[in-house]
C-alpha cells in the first residue's frame, strides 16, 4: 500500500542494530489476493465502511527480486462522502540489496493523484541516496542502516527465527515522497506449523506488530509543540517464516482496515542461464 522518526537517541540505537549483517533467508515467491473490509473505527467523523481488494506479488529474478502491490478500495465516511482510491506499486531490488527501482501511481475518485518513479542506491551500511525521476529534481538521503523491501523482510524473518522479540531498521521502498522510514517490529512467540493448512502456510509463524515512522517527523512535531510521537500507521499480522503474511490489520489511527487472505499461490523461479 501507499505509505502506508524516532528521537535522535533512539534513531542512533536503531541504526546500530540495523547495520549488523544477518544471513539471507529463503523467502517463498508467491501471489496473494486479500479482500479489504473495515476492522474498527474511532470518532464520529471517521470511516464507517470499507470494501476493496489488494494483490501482492513477490518473485525472484535472475538479478534480484521483484515485488508488486496493487489495491483498490472504496471508503464511506460518516459524513456520507465516498472516497475511491486505486494504487499500483512495483519495485525491483538487486540481489545484493544495494539497488532499488520503484514506480507508484495512484488515483482518487478517478483523478490521477500520484506518479512516483526513481532509483535508490545504498553503500553497504553507510547509507545512500534516492533519486526521483518524478517528481523531477527530488533527491533524498537514506540514513546508514537503511534496508530495501526484500532485504528488510529477510532480516525480519531471520530475527523471528532467532527468537528476537524486537526488530528495528531503516526502510525505504520509494512509495512516497515523504522520505525514508524507520520500522519497529514487535515479534510474538513462535506458533508451530499446521500440517493441515495449505502447503504455503504449514510452517511456523509469528504474530507481529510493525510501526512505521517517517524519518525526521518526530523532530518537526516536537518543534511545533506536538505531543508524544505516533507512528504513521501500524501493521498487525501473522507472518510465516517463508515471508507470507495473513490475518492482516492496517491501523491508521482513526480507523483500521482488515485484509483477509482469499487466494494464495506460489510463483515459479525463473530459469537463469
Amino acid at each position: 500500500m501507499s505509505r502506508i522518526a524516532p528521537s535522535a537517541a533512539l534513531a542512533l540505537l536503531l541504526l546500530s542494530g540495523a547495520a549488523q549483517a544477518a544471513p539471507a533467508v529463503a523467502l517463498q515467491p508467491h501471489r496473494a489476493v486479500y479482500s479489504l473490509t473495515l476492522d474498527m473505527t474511532r470518532g464520529q467523523r471517521s470511516v464507517i465502511s470499507i470494501e476493496g481488494q489488494m494483490e501482492y506479488r513477490w518473485a525472484t529474478a535472475c538479478d534480484g527480486s521483484s515485488f508488486e502491490q496493487n489495491y483498490q478500495v472504496a471508503m464511506i465516511y460518516a459524513s456520507g462522502d465516498t472516497l475511491t482510491r486505486k494504487t499500483r506499486y512495483a519495485g525491483w531490488e538487486s540481489a545484493d540489496g544495494h539497488e532499488l527501482t520503484y514506480n507508484l501511481s495512484s488515483s482518487t475518485n478517478g483523478e490521477d493523484k500520484e506518479d512516483i518513479r526513481g532509483t535508490a542506491r545504498l553503500d553497504g551500511g553507510a547509507g545512500g541516496d534516492a533519486v526521483f525521476k518524478t517528481p523531477a529534481d527530488l533527491k533524498q538521503p537514506l540514513p546508514a542502516g537503511s534496508l530495501f523491501p526484500t532485504t528488510h523482510m529477510q532480516r525480519l524473518v531471520e530475527a523471528m527465527r532467532q527468537g528476537q522479540s524486537i526488530f528495528t531498521a531503516g526502510f525505504f521502498d520509494g512509495s512516497s515522497t515523504d522520505g525514508p522510514q524507520y520500522v519497529s517490529v514487535a515479534i510474538g512467540r513462535t506458533q508451530p506449523g499446521d500440517p493441515a493448512a495449505d502447503a504455503l502456510r504449514q510452517g511456523p509463524s509469528h504474530p507481529i506488530v510493525m510501526a512505521f515512522f517517517t524519518v525526521g517527523k518526530a523532530d518537526k512535531d516536537k518543534s511545533a509543540g506536538a505531543g508524544a510521537e505516533q507512528p504513521e500507521y501500524e501493521l498487525r499480522q501473522r507472518l510465516f517464516e517463508n515471508g507470507i503474511a495473513d490475518r492482516i490489520v492496517i491501523d491508521y489511527g482513526d480507523f483500521a482496515m482488515a485484509a483477509k487472505l482469499d487466494t494464495l499461490e506460489p510463483i515459479d523461479a525463473p530459469r537463469c542461464d
